[in-house]
């Protein structure tokens, strides 16, 4: 079984404010070794459970010091044995998914949709921008979204590692039980009561492991009855201008837009182009 994990940052334990996720702050230095070591622990634990191969994308549009973003990891303490995307866009990368590669994906870092109490970093795509994505009608976070692209080929999640938030939103989403590393727990947005790092990273890799061995009790994969229809409300009616601007991108109100398609993956990208 090929693996492709969807990292983020947000949901990484030892991280819970903006300054761990980018910039300049010295925080930021914190939150990549934090994040490097949590996705070394999947990575460990993929591979022991038999996956092979395993591919890992940085999916953290956040910048080191106003470098090209999806490019947060520090890449010699990385675990060796898999491999690794750097600076491409969160929500496009599906190669592995389109040639069979990987038949299962799984989520290291995950945060909770916007709007979310008791969530750790709550947002979904842009924290000031995005307001919220909903597919036929039904409001989503980021998760559910790589979900319902893996969907789109035919391919299952079978696990999560994040705050408690992003995990049992993803789970009530599924429909059914998926693997969970809970490694934090949302006190309102930039509070946590977490577990010690090194703990987090053996959780993870316990957990990973699991999920690749009992890969047969996995969640469905996602499905949708065409067409497939995505909202995304955004902050002010000038973003909206922007992304209706895009062919098959449709505006239906003054701080929205909406696309559509046959499977979600053929309605998502049209408004989110690769870069």
């Amino acid at each position: 079984m090929g693996l492709l994990i969807y990292a983020d940052m947000e949901g990484i334990c030892g991280i819970q404010s903006w300054e761990h996720t980018g910039g300049s702050s010295p925080l930021y230095d914190e939150g990549r070794r934090l994040y490097t070591a949590e996705v070394s622990a999947a990575v460990r634990g993929c591979l022991a459970g038999g996956a092979r191969p395993v591919i890992v994308q940085d999916g953290h549009g956040g910048a080191y010091r106003g470098a090209k973003p999806f490019m947060n990891w520090i890449p010699d303490q990385l675990e060796p044995g898999a491999e690794y995307v750097r600076g491409w866009r969160w929500g496009s990368y599906v190669e592995p998914l389109e040639t069979g590669e990987c038949t299962a994906i799984a989520f290291v870092g995950a945060h909770a949709r916007a709007g979310m109490a008791h969530a750790v970093l709550s947002h979904t795509i842009d924290a000031d921008g995005w307001h919220a994505v909903s597919v036929n009608g039904r409001i989503i976070g980021e998760s559910a979204i790589l979900a319902s692209i893996a969907g789109s080929f035919g391919v299952p999640a079978i696990a999560i590692a994040g705050d408690m938030a992003a995990c049992d939103e993803l789970e009530d989403f599924l429909g059914a039980p998926i693997v969970q590393a809970v490694v934090k727990r949302g006190m309102g947005r930039y509070g946590a009561r977490m577990l010690a790092p090194a703990d987090a990273c053996r959780l993870v890799e316990e957990r990973f492991r699991a999920a690749v061995e009992d890969r047969a009790s996995c969640p469905p994969v996602v499905t949708y009855t065409d067409p497939v229809l995505i909202r995304v409300d955004l902050a002010s009616p000038d973003r909206a201008s922007r992304l209706a601007e895009l062919e098959g991108v449709e505006r239906v109100e003054e701080r929205a837009v909406q696309t559509s398609g046959d499977t979600f993956w053929a309605a998502w990208r049209t408004l989110w182009k690769p870069s």
